[in-house]
């Protein structure tokens, strides 16, 4: 009975030294001493993120914001999606307009929150795990290494791209051209119109034919 307990708590211990056995808590888990924060939404101090696989083979995003790094329990894209849609949009559409104000059809980046004018850039196809997330407002400096490019950060660390730095440093320029571009559009969102004052007790009434006077309106600017 004792070898059996003593053969027992071996087992157990082992399962833990090998990662197998997880501790949850509730507003984050430890797995294998790494912590994977459940949620987190993109901030102006985040510097990059790319996907990393964790302890259980489940993709994660690896998230660097200052000096510190940690992985969240989401993939990068659904990551961006929680960000957009906390603040009422959502990943596609910023796809979508980020095409249509650039022209771009690929490899193209977003406005994640255009309140703190945050935008991001990928340096490879979004759809590919290894696909690093940029905030160009981070980027300190590039220098060109053959075929790759050295980036040093603002948090005093540097990190090496499978890229040009001529791409590389086209993708920061077009990054912060539309962050540029979308606010200055939020502000001037048309031509400028000039509205004049209504007569007081004018009203918008429906005539016989169910439509309402609007020509009225168009009679006082005459």
């Amino acid at each position: 009975m004792k070898s059996a307990i003593l053969l027992f708590i071996r087992e157990f211990l082992s399962e833990i030294v090998a990662g197998k056995l997880f501790f949850k808590s509730i507003d984050l888990k430890e797995r294998n001493t790494i912590i994977i924060l459940k949620n987190y939404f993109i901030e102006k101090k985040m510097i990059l993120m790319m996907g990393e696989y964790d302890q259980i083979g489940k993709l994660c995003a690896r998230v660097v914001a200052g000096k510190s790094s940690f992985l969240v329990d989401r993939p990068p894209l659904h990551l961006l999606n929680d960000t957009l849609t906390y603040i009422g949009f959502d990943l596609k559409g910023a796809m979508t307009g980020a095409k249509s104000i650039l022209g771009k059809k690929k490899k193209c980046p977003i406005i994640v929150n255009p309140y703190l004018g945050i935008s991001l850039f990928p340096n490879k196809s979004p759809q590919k795990v290894d696909c690093i997330w940029f905030n160009p407002e981070h980027i300190i400096k590039t220098t060109a290494m053959g075929n790759e490019t050295k980036v040093e950060l603002s948090n005093g660390y540097s990190i090496r791209v499978d890229s040009k730095s001529s791409t590389f440093n086209d993708k920061i320029q077009t990054a912060k051209h539309l962050i540029r571009l979308s606010m200055e559009r939020g502000n001037h969102p048309g031509p400028v119109t000039f509205y004049l004052e209504p007569k007081e007790g004018r009203q918008l009434s429906k005539e016989k034919t169910g439509k309402y006077n609007f020509s009225s309106l168009e009679d006082e600017q005459k």
